[in-house]
């Protein structure tokens, strides 16, 4: 699908009611392999790589944009309303969407994201992602960053990210995630009328608690679950959880 003058990429798997995943900063489609597998046998499962990710072109593309893309690929496969699952970036598309274009966004399930930061949280992690532009400072990033969301005990996980670190963009993903940091939601939220869920992993240290508490009082008709023994990434530590909490919110 061509975005304005960019190519962007995406999968569509199975029939059924539409099922969109949205990964995070830096991910790709490929993710979301275990969501794909159990879903796309019961339902029409969509993974969109967002601009300057995986095969989709737009490096130049801004953030606040990314909702735009997410509703033109809508209307590119001919879908009115869809379900959205998204992680930490992806699930802030998800929310720009549902809160914008209600109409295009069923229900919406946010995994390990914030609306806002505080101005310490994101000194802390602007620190952080300015590893990327240093020399030799990817994989001190990927260190980092691997600790902070809780998954150092998972080496399959450990080990992918880290080989995905040494691909990436790194001045993309900089400056995206500054983007990212800036962007408060917050005044938006109350709009979203679309019921959702707000799943967060006991032991990500890279999302603050109060994130989601926040979210679960600006959005109307938010639940939320805590997930134990997971960090940032529950749908890859533990993708059976992960996938009957997301099946029953669906079909409720």
């Amino acid at each position: 699908m061509s975005w304005r003058t960019h190519q962007i990429h995406y999968t569509d798997e199975g029939t059924g009611r539409p099922l969109v995943f949205l990964h995070g900063l830096g991910g790709r489609a490929s993710n979301w392999t275990y969501q794909r597998q159990y879903f796309a046998p019961r339902q029409r499962v969509i993974c969109l790589e967002l601009p300057g990710h995986g095969e989709s072109e737009g490096l130049d593309v801004s953030f606040a944009a990314y909702r735009d893309v997410l509703a033109a690929l809508l209307d590119h496969l001919d879908i009115e309303t869809a379900d959205m699952c998204g992680l930490s970036k992806g699930a802030r598309v998800g929310l720009d969407l549902a809160a914008q274009m209600p109409r295009r966004v069923r229900r919406l399930v946010v995994v390990n994201a914030f609306a806002h930061l505080e101005p310490s949280d994101r000194l802390e992690r602007a620190k952080l992602y300015a590893l990327l532009g240093q020399p030799g400072g990817r994989q001190l990033w990927a260190d980092r960053l691997i600790e902070l969301m809780g998954v150092q005990d998972h080496s399959t996980i450990s080990n992918g990210f880290r080989r995905a670190a040494s691909q990436l963009n790194a001045a993309h993903i900089q400056r995206l995630f500054n983007e990212l940091i800036e962007y408060d939601q917050r005044a938006v939220l109350p709009r979203i009328m679309a019921p959702t869920l707000l799943m967060r992993g006991m032991h990500d240290g890279f999302v603050p608690e109060y994130c989601v508490q926040e979210m679960h009082k600006l959005i109307r008709r938010s639940s939320m679950v805590l997930l134990r023994n997971t960090g940032h990434l529950p749908y890859l530590e533990q993708p059976a959880v992960f996938n009957q909490y997301l099946s029953t919110f669906l079909e409720e």
